[in-house]
């Protein structure tokens, strides 16, 4: 298709059958193809927004097919063509760019540089069921946490468990007391867009 005509052989040849894995690209390359660190940093900020767009979409249990509006109060002025991007890897119905956005109450949000991205909720997620759901996730969760302790607060394991067991009880201690306050989190947000 001629785009590897004028790249380096060893930044995958003339043909992808017999190229290298790609590497990263040299200051020489970098140049030839006039790529400044900002554009790199810019894609590493894109992608970022991204990652915490669709972990928003993941936490309300939207599934990733499923078209839905998101809204972006960007820090600093975002072209059209880069909302349409964004748009396009948020796999949204919508992304409207207002940087007076003044959310309702419990709307999932997220932070990054170029701004705070809000998942709209509204027609998106069955507020009944998806209560009903956290709930349950919620008493699993607590148990969990109420499991960790007790065995943490056992001499008898303390004692007799070598430091690494030690530390990965501690460890998923952490990770259930985190995954309980994203669930409190949620269950905050549903009762917010009920309201």
């Amino acid at each position: 298709m001629g785009y590897a005509q004028d790249m380096p052989e060893n930044q995958g040849g003339k043909t992808i059958m017999f190229a290298p894995w790609p590497k990263s690209l040299d200051e020489d390359t970098r140049g030839h193809f006039g790529l400044d660190d900002c554009y790199l940093e810019m894609g590493d900020t894109k992608y970022d927004l991204v990652r915490k767009g669709r972990d928003l979409r993941r936490e309300a249990n939207i599934p990733a097919s499923k078209k839905v509006k998101y809204i972006i109060k960007p820090a600093t002025q975002l072209p059209s063509y880069e909302a349409e991007v964004i748009k396009l890897l948020l796999n949204a119905e919508s992304l409207d760019i207002s940087p007076d956005f003044n959310p309702p109450k419990g709307t999932p949000t997220v932070h990054s540089e170029m701004g705070e991205l809000y998942l709209s909720l509204e027609g998106a997620v069955d507020t009944k069921a998806e209560k009903a759901r956290l709930k349950k996730e919620l008493e699993k969760t607590d148990l969990e946490i109420t499991k960790a302790q007790e065995r943490l607060a056992n001499p008898a394991f303390t004692q007799k468990a070598p430091p690494n067991v030690l530390a990965e009880h501690q460890k998923r201690l952490f990770e259930w007391q985190t995954k309980r306050e994203h669930i409190l989190s949620a269950l905050s947000a549903l009762d917010g867009e009920s309201t």
